[in-house]
């Protein structure tokens, strides 16, 4: 038996997935406000973390910068608690291109932390 919260992050997962590939960017920015109206803080691993104005900044470039040309899908989303993670697989617009990526999500105290492996 799940959590309310562990409920609300999966399904914050699979929404944004659908908001993206449809090409939704106001539902999929209205989605990450609507669950982090404290904050948010993304970290591509190993590269750069943004918080506060930044994060919402890097969110934006994130769109501008691959929405156009990747779709996402979701194989496998692991719920524990306050934190999940999602292992994507992202189809990208270059016939025969296709990439990987994991994803953790923490969604506490109204903030949204997301860690990007790609």
């Amino acid at each position: 038996m799940t959590t309310p919260i562990e409920d609300t992050l999966r399904r914050f997962i699979v929404r944004q997935a659908e908001c993206w590939n449809a090409g939704r960017k106001d539902d999929f920015l209205a989605l990450y406000r609507e669950h982090a109206p404290q904050g948010l803080t993304l970290e591509y691993v190993g590269k750069s973390t943004m918080t506060g104005n930044a994060a919402w900044a890097g969110l934006e470039a994130m769109w501008a910068g691959y929405a156009h040309q990747v779709r996402i899908q979701p194989v496998e989303i692991i719920v524990n608690g306050h934190d999940a993670a999602c292992y994507y697989r992202n189809l990208w617009t270059e016939p025969g291109t296709l990439s990987t990526g994991i994803e953790v999500y923490t969604l506490r105290d109204n903030c949204i932390y997301a860690r990007f492996f790609h």
